[in-house]
């Protein structure tokens, strides 16, 4: 069958033959109808990633959208190595296969449930019933960054702050729940004070790296008092991995610093946040603008920029 072959992690994944996949019990064989390119997608591909031990020669593509033999779609949240989701076929569990919802298209379900997953999973896990917090999103301009705004408006959030590149994708934010935006070309220190002296309960990170040197200790400083507590997570680094943490931000503030993948969730909580976010995305609450992408050209498209979907 035709595949994005991962043949060595220093370049681009390339178009060609792979070996058909050999379904294990439970398992069918389905015609993948989208498959989309998420950052986790790439380090994986890369070799870069820590949830992967595969080894080249392998199927790029971690998740998808599929249809079984009855004619049915669903979503796909991984299949056994060296095989992937960028491919024409793939042997997918049925046991953990989730049905698209009528009328949703492919290539954004595709795309919907992983970018869903980086805010859903943290801020299900640590607000209370009935909570109505105020929520940072730092990277909202990304494909997770961006549906983060109103899945943190759905779960309650009374005030959600989207901090951004400059751009529409930023001023777009607000049409989804962002009740203030933020450049980062602006002086971020200063807009952090203004926002931070009314308290800022959970920071949504996709950047981290220089983003999150400048941003954290004007949250912890002007925290409403010093009990006031902050909890802010790591979802990703784009702005860098490494972030030197002054041991004074922790007791000048109630400061809880943590990452959240989907390593630490169970694969019944995984399926069922899948099902809520497929939900949303059916009602158009939530929504990822993709690049769709031709699978055979995925030699020559791998770098193009925004999310991109590649259909067999």
């Amino acid at each position: 069958m035709h595949a994005a072959v991962v043949n060595d992690f220093a370049g681009a994944p390339e178009f060609g033959e792979f070996a058909e996949p050999e379904p294990a019990e439970g398992e069918v064989v389905a015609h993948i109808r989208a498959a989309a390119v998420s950052n986790l997608v790439r380090l994986v591909a890369a070799g870069k990633h820590y949830s992967s031990a595969a080894k080249p020669p392998m199927v790029a593509g971690v998740d998808g959208v599929a249809e079984l033999p009855d004619g049915s779609l669903v979503y796909v949240p991984g299949v056994r190595s060296p095989w992937g989701t960028l491919a024409e076929r793939a042997a997918v569990s049925l046991a953990a296969v989730r049905p698209v919802p009528d009328g949703l298209d492919p290539a954004q379900a595709a795309a919907v449930v992983n970018a869903s997953f980086a805010s859903w999973m943290p801020l299900t896990r640590i607000l209370e019933p009935g909570a109505t917090p105020t929520v940072l999103v730092i990277g909202a301009t990304g494909a997770a960054g961006s549906v983060a705004v109103p899945i943190a408006k759905h779960l309650g959030a009374k005030r959600v702050i989207a901090v951004g590149r400059e751009g529409d994708a930023l001023r777009r934010t607000a049409d989804h729940g962002a009740d203030d935006v933020i450049p980062l070309d602006d002086d971020l220190e200063a807009a952090l004070t203004r926002v931070g002296a009314d308290g800022v309960d959970v920071v949504l990170d996709f950047l981290w790296g220089e983003t999150a040197i400048t941003a954290m200790p004007v949250l912890a400083r002007t925290a409403p008092h010093p009990q006031y507590r902050i909890d802010w997570v790591n979802l990703g680094a784009l702005d860098g991995v490494h972030v030197p943490l002054d041991s004074t931000l922790l007791r000048m503030a109630y400061l809880h610093v943590w990452g959240s993948g989907a390593g630490a969730y169970s694969p019944e909580r995984r399926r069922d946040l899948a099902d809520a976010a497929l939900d949303l995305a059916a009602r158009g609450v939530i929504e990822v603008e993709v690049q769709r992408r031709k699978l055979a050209d995925v030699g020559t498209s791998w770098s193009d920029r925004g999310r991109l979907v590649y259909i067999p």
